[in-house]
């Protein structure tokens, strides 16, 4: 059955190429879409023992500096720092030249992100210079900083312009998207606004992750009354907290690739009956020739069987090409798609898939060729 299989399938070039990257198209964005669900589910760089103070209506409201103190005293908590997001302009609006912009406070900096890795003598000099930033390796080559470049932050959502002078670089092998972003001096930026004494984020490293529901429930018990109440939560948890400004994109996406996989069924299914439809009197033929049940089926189902697989297998070969380009794009609005790739449960689901679809779709003009009777076969005109 293996050579009828093969003629049918060339029997008709076009008809079958086309089915093929139909479905080849199809499964490509399945498999895009899978793999971006299963970048959200993750936050590479995220630690288990890091928590993110911030205020518990929006991360638009800043929180009073003097929390920072009450904060520290917490039980579990071994190290505390603050960040403040700037979002500034650099040269201009274009989204190739956005990148994430972050106010420290250098001498705690370390202490809560010790997997940062810097040259211990331009950390002291950055630390030393108020006007001073550091930026991640990734960025300063795309850029092409070097040290000793000055570069303009144009205020945004602050009303204020920084002048900063890159003191040095630094690397997370873990974590390739935080190398896209820079950190400069929250006390430089708090003197352009005239001290108002606010933070946008405190962070707490804790001894461990165990500790995690008892320090979330102390800091938030702790400014319960007061006029800026905070939400305490896991530094994974912060960062997928930006995809949900997108809406329940989970179950969108999930309804998308399900749409795809029912659409492409149906597609394959009809292009199979037409082709088992041309070919009835060659079935009755068959038929006549001691041909069995079980071959007319294997015959039918291994054509469309052959055509799912072959899809599958284009939609993957696609999807390496293209992710790797839609990581990039992505990543400059959500770093959690910096390393966007296909997981081996996606090269294992988009296959399977495939011989799902080929399976379903042959199994019903197989069942017409073994219920068809040879005398009707034959009476068809071809």
């Amino acid at each position: 059955m293996g050579k009828l299989v093969w003629r049918n399938l060339l029997r008709n070039k076009r008809r079958t190429l086309l089915t093929i990257g139909s479905v080849g198209v199809a499964l490509l964005l399945l498999s895009l879409l899978l793999s971006v669900l299963a970048a959200m589910g993750r936050a590479e760089g995220s630690a288990d023992n890091r928590l993110v103070v911030r205020h518990a209506i929006s991360l638009t409201f800043d929180l009073p500096e003097a929390y920072w103190q009450q904060l520290k005293m917490l039980q579990h908590v071994q190290a505390s720092t603050t960040l403040d997001w700037f979002g500034g302009t650099y040269k201009d609006d274009r989204p190739q030249n956005f990148f994430a912009q972050f106010a420290c406070d250098p001498e705690t900096f370390r202490s809560v992100w010790p997997e940062y890795q810097f040259d211990a003598q331009q950390y002291e000099t950055f630390a030393s210079e108020r006007t001073a930033f550091v930026a991640g390796a990734a960025l300063a080559a795309k850029h092409g900083w070097k040290i000793g470049d000055r570069i303009v932050l144009k205020g945004t959502i602050y009303p204020t312009d920084l002048e900063l002078v890159l003191r040095g670089t630094y690397t997370e092998p873990n974590a390739p998207a935080a190398e896209k972003q820079i950190l400069f001096h929250r006390k430089y930026l708090q003197e352009s606004l005239g001290n108002p004494g606010t933070v946008g984020t405190f962070w707490l490293r804790l001894d461990s992750p165990e500790s995690v529901p008892s320090v979330v429930q102390a800091a938030e018990a702790m400014f319960e009354n007061s006029s800026a109440r905070v939400r305490a939560e896991t530094e994974k948890a912060f960062s997928l907290s930006f995809l949900e400004m997108l809406g329940n994109v989970r179950v969108l996406f999930g309804a998308i690739g399900l749409a795809v996989v029912v659409s492409i069924l149906f597609m394959v299914g009809n292009t199979l009956a037409m082709a088992a439809r041309e070919r009835t009197r060659e079935v009755a033929i068959l038929k006549t020739l001691g041909c069995r049940a079980h071959q007319l089926v294997g015959a039918v189902v291994g054509e469309s069987l052959a055509i799912g697989l072959v899809g599958a297998f284009l939609g993957l070969l696609l999807a390496v090409a293209l992710l790797a380009t839609v990581g990039r794009r992505m990543e400059e609005f959500f770093p959690v798609f910096g390393t966007l790739r296909l997981t081996l449960g996606v090269c294992l689901l988009v296959p399977l898939v495939g011989i799902g679809i080929g399976v379903i779709a042959g199994w019903f003009p197989a069942f017409e060729a073994v219920r068809l009777r040879i005398v009707d076969g034959l009476r068809r005109p071809t």
